[in-house]
């Protein structure tokens, strides 16, 4: 965010608003790297491969998290960003199925409306111990910052 302090001063709401949004990233997304997440290493099967994961920013590395563990279920779709490969809250029904089975209404996935189908998605996150960063609709509307907080947090819990 390009912001000086007479933005500051004169407060000017979309670069104090860009200023906020950077911090809140830059601290979401501090562990996510091979000292901090050892568990990462679950993601390479071997010497090159954790080269190239240690060359990664921080988000590349959680839509590589987030995609192993979609392999294993029966969504065959590849994440490659946190707006419109996750609108139709698709994705985040399956992960939040192998990641916390217990919590687990098997209704979600068969919800054919998106809206209904985050809020559902919300209710199983949050009974896993997350908060709420966002809406369902944040998630259909494929807001990218908030549902890059929102996997983060997923990372964090589990």
């Amino acid at each position: 965010v390009n912001i000086g302090t007479q933005d500051l001063i004169e407060g000017r709401r979309h670069l104090v608003l860009g200023l906020i949004s950077q911090i809140i990233k830059i601290q979401l997304l501090a562990n996510l790297n091979l000292k901090k997440t050892p568990q990462l290493l679950e993601l390479v099967d071997d010497s090159k491969d954790m080269e190239e994961l240690m060359s990664l920013p921080p988000e590349k590395i959680l839509l590589r998290w987030m995609n192993f563990h979609l392999k294993k279920t029966e969504y065959k779709k590849i994440v490659t960003n946190f707006s419109s490969d996750v609108k139709d809250a698709e994705a985040y029904a399956h992960l939040l199925n192998v990641l916390a089975p217990e919590y687990t209404n098997p209704s979600t996935l068969a919800v054919k409306n998106p809206f209904e189908r985050a809020k559902l998605v919300l209710e199983h996150a949050e009974k896993m111990g997350c908060k709420r960063y966002l809406t369902a609709r944040d998630i259909v509307e494929g807001s990218p910052n908030l549902n890059l907080a929102f996997v983060a947090h997923i990372f964090q819990i589990r």
